[in-house]
Formats: C-alpha cells, sequence, structure tokens
C-alpha cells in the first residue's frame, strides 16, 4: 500500500440510485487524509481525516466515519457554459480560495480553508446565482455565515 490510495465515497443520488466518488487521501497511520475536493460526495472536505473499511472481494477502500474535520467548507458551483468556469476560479482564489474544475460535468469544486473568511465569498456565490452566472451548493459547510 502507498502513502495515498482512492477511496471511494458512495452518495445517495434517490430513492434506488447511487454514485460512487473516488477521492485520493493521505495515508495517516490507520487513518486517511481528504487529498481532494470532492465534486460529489457531500459532507466531506479537504483534509478531513477519515476512517475507511477495505473490501477485500472488490479490493478498494470506502469511506466508513470520521474521526476528524478539517473545518474547511466545500462549495460546487454549476455552470451553464463551461468557457467562464476558469475565471471564477481564478476570482475565488483571490479569496483564498481552490478550486477543482471537473469540465465534462461543467461543476468548479471549491474548497474554503478554514481560516478564510467566508462572507465575502457567499456574498460572491449568492450575486452570480442572482445573475444567473451559476447555481452554488454548500456541500460540507463548516464555516459560520454570519449577518
Amino acid at each position: 500500500m502507498s502513502d495515498k490510495e482512492k477511496i471511494l465515497f458512495v452518495q445517495k443520488i434517490n430513492e434506488d440510485e447511487f454514485e460512487t466518488e473516488s477521492l485520493w487521501c493521505l495515508k495517516d497511520g490507520g487513518n486517511f487524509i481528504v487529498d481532494n475536493i470532492p465534486f460529489i460526495a457531500k459532507r466531506v472536505s479537504l483534509g478531513d481525516t477519515i476512517k475507511v473499511e477495505y473490501d477485500a472481494d472488490e479490493k478498494a477502500f470506502y469511506f466508513d466515519d470520521f474521526v476528524k474535520v478539517s473545518g474547511n467548507s466545500t462549495v460546487r458551483l454549476y455552470f451553464e457554459d463551461e468557457s467562464k468556469i476558469a475565471a471564477v476560479r481564478e476570482e475565488l482564489n483571490a479569496f483564498g480560495c481552490e478550486g477543482e474544475i471537473f469540465l465534462l460535468r461543467k461543476i468548479l469544486a471549491v474548497n474554503v480553508p478554514h481560516n478564510v473568511d467566508y462572507k465575502p465569498v457567499r456574498n460572491f456565490l449568492d450575486e452570480g446565482a442572482l445573475k444567473q452566472k451559476w447555481q452554488y451548493e454548500e456541500s460540507c459547510l463548516v464555516h459560520e455565515i454570519g449577518g
């Protein structure tokens, strides 16, 4: 086993429908630290420490539970026009956030580090959504929103 493993996160979409996302995670003793910004998996963020289960039949690791949350938040933006994604990622970088692009689905997954003030980021997200530049979801919101 290497220091980095793909961990599978199974996400329920509908009553009988599931989607699986694999995230790179760093080995940390008997646990793993999430090393990707999730595009599908909810309630998980970059830097979270997790427990996993190994499925010998499938030869794969599956998310089991949280050991420690990082304090980071995950936000996902959904675009109609993929040509806008890179510029928006740069704007979010200016707030201290980093993002990963899933071009096929026109998604920008954003990590909001625990030490970044979320209020200006949220204002930016709301303004863009109001102008119908994107839709967004707070997939794993740890930050306080504030007034």
